[in-house]
């Protein structure tokens, strides 16, 4: 029986972990953006901002110049990481449109 809690307070904990990592109001771009960031840093939603390693802000419209704060090593790698999920998501949205 207490296996069985156990796992049930295990799944809780993971499903408000993942329920933190959508965001709220946010377009389905800016979420992908998100997502792409969460693959390799740690990133949260403060409203519809994005937050990378608590000091990067990423702002709407969640473009490269969009991007402040933290250190310049910090800031450039989510610069870049939003470079090429933007071209990413182009790309998609390009063949999807041709089929």
């Amino acid at each position: 029986m207490n296996s069985i809690q156990t796992r049930e307070e295990a799944a809780l904990r993971l499903a408000e972990a993942e329920a933190e990592r959508i965001g709220i109001g946010v377009t389905p771009e800016a979420q992908s953006i998100f997502d792409a960031l969460a693959k390799t840093l740690p990133v949260q939603w403060e409203k519809t901002t994005i937050i990378v390693l608590n000091e990067v802000r990423v702002s709407s419209p969640y473009l490269p110049e969009n991007v402040s704060g933290g250190t310049s090593a910090a800031n450039e790698r989510v610069k870049k990481v939003i470079e090429f999920e933007r071209k990413r998501l182009q790309a998609r949205n390009t063949s999807q449109k041709e089929s």
